[in-house]
């Protein structure tokens, strides 16, 4: 059985830094969480170092506009990092001529190309596939309708054509408020699953915890501190905190919290054998399970 806690404070003297998820643990998209959120400043107060680390297909700065209206300010944490830069750097390195792109998700995601499309580095295609050199994959079209299978002819033409596919987020669905809709991870795992050729940034994969270690470099070495990973998700947050052999702090109340919290009367219950049974099915472990980021 896995140690379920109250509140992060009974374990928080164990780290110095945390890595810790965004969205299901701080805010659910429409509105952040005050006690996630004062559980995160009294860490940094006690010299801890917080490092936000997000699966959102957008830049840093974007990303910084948007929590900051929710309410997540500089005092909350010490570096913010997205695998929307990560997959903007990676395009931006490989630029020599210019580099046509069929981009798979909304135009509000086109802050990844940053000044790449005004200096006519790249063009942007979301109609043409055929004559695309890259796919690019952010979200679905239509996150809120669309289905996989939306996707299977389109996808075959990228197969045939031998087109690399980028993930700008790897989690495979994302919680809406009460919603729940798909994301990119969904789409890349499929044309992986037809045999296709896919480059992932964010987590799980190491990429996105590397530009993390070298952050915390510039204060400690970072193979000598206790890292902490807290998150929602068992495939992304979880299994990264396994790969990178990091302690883990699983947020039920996030991507579960249909599944495994029941609501009482006076209280919300957590059923802790069938969280079990979750974790299992899903080959990872986890060191500490939390209701609510606290």
């Amino acid at each position: 059985m896995i140690n379920v806690i109250g509140n992060f404070s009974e374990i928080s003297d164990k780290y110095n830094a945390v890595i810790c998820d965004l969205w299901g643990c701080l805010h659910n998209g429409v509105e952040s969480f005050p006690e996630a959120l004062k559980a995160l400043e009294q860490f940094r107060a006690s010299k801890g170092k917080v490092v936000l680390v997000t699966n959102a297909p957008r830049p840093i700065a974007n990303v910084e506009d948007q929590i900051a209206k929710l309410g997540i300010k500089k005092i909350h944490y010490d570096m913010l990092l997205t695998s929307g830069e990560l997959t903007s750097n990676y395009i931006n390195n490989i630029l020599a001529n210019q580099l046509k792109i069929f981009h798979i998700g909304g135009k509000r995601h086109h802050s990844i190309y940053k000044d790449m499309i005004h200096e006519k580095k790249i063009s942007i295609d979301i109609d043409n596939i055929a004559q695309a050199d890259l796919i690019v994959c952010t979200e679905p079209f239509d996150p809120s309708k669309d289905q996989l299978s939306d996707y299977g002819n389109t996808l075959k033409i990228g197969i045939d054509k031998d087109l690399t596919l980028l993930c700008a987020n790897p989690d495979l669905v994302v919680d809406v408020g009460d919603k729940r809709e798909m994301c990119a991870g969904s789409i890349a795992s499929m044309y992986e699953g037809m045999g296709g050729k896919v480059i992932y940034f964010g987590k799980p994969h190491k990429n996105i915890y590397q530009e993390v270690y070298s952050f915390l470099n510039k204060f400690s070495d970072s193979r000598q501190l206790s890292i902490l990973c807290i998150g929602d998700g068992l495939t992304t947050d979880i299994r990264g905190a396994n790969n990178e052999k990091h302690h883990s702090l699983l947020v039920v109340g996030g991507l579960l919290k249909k599944k495994h919290l029941i609501e009482g009367k006076n209280n919300t219950i957590l059923d802790e054998r069938k969280l079990n049974r979750t974790i299992e099915d899903n080959k990872v472990h986890v060191d500490y399970a939390i209701k609510f980021f606290r």
